[in-house]
């Protein structure tokens, strides 16, 4: 009972199927997308707490006045019920008075590279003091 003029209403069975995939495609990236998002904030702590365990090298080396010779030092640290392997990698820099200290931390012994984090010690028998008003800031 079709009246003469007017086309039939609804989709193809193809137009369905197709309509489909799309949908089935976009609901695949965005569980993908999910995945990787929940995977980045499960690790993020891990992270934040190897920052930290690094900056404490560094601070602690600037503290005493280190003056480290150029080569890698290891070992190992707690810090919040955890054991944080570090390896630091100490340079010669262009400056004779400076010595570029990298500082890499991870949870496993063998590959200490959760995070890296960069630092500069200054020599402290270099002269030129803050305390005498010679030195520079």
């Amino acid at each position: 009972m079709n009246r003469s003029g007017q086309g039939q209403a609804g989709f193809t069975l193809l137009e369905v199927l197709a309509a489909l995939a799309v949908v089935a495609f976009g609901l695949a990236a965005l569980w993908k997308g999910l995945g990787q998002g929940i995977a980045v904030t499960q690790g993020l702590p891990d992270r934040v707490m190897a920052r930290w365990v690094a900056e404490n090298r560094l601070v602690q080396r600037q503290a005493r006045g280190d003056w480290p010779e150029t080569r890698t030092y290891d070992g190992q640290t707690e810090m919040g019920g955890r054991q944080w392997f570090w390896q630091e990698q100490v340079t010669a820099t262009d400056a004779e008075q400076l010595r570029r200290v990298t500082v890499t931390v991870g949870t496993q012994e063998d590959d200490p590279s959760l995070v890296s984090l960069e630092g500069y010690l200054r020599d402290p028998g270099a002269g030129g003091s803050q305390a005498d008003g010679q030195g520079t800031p």
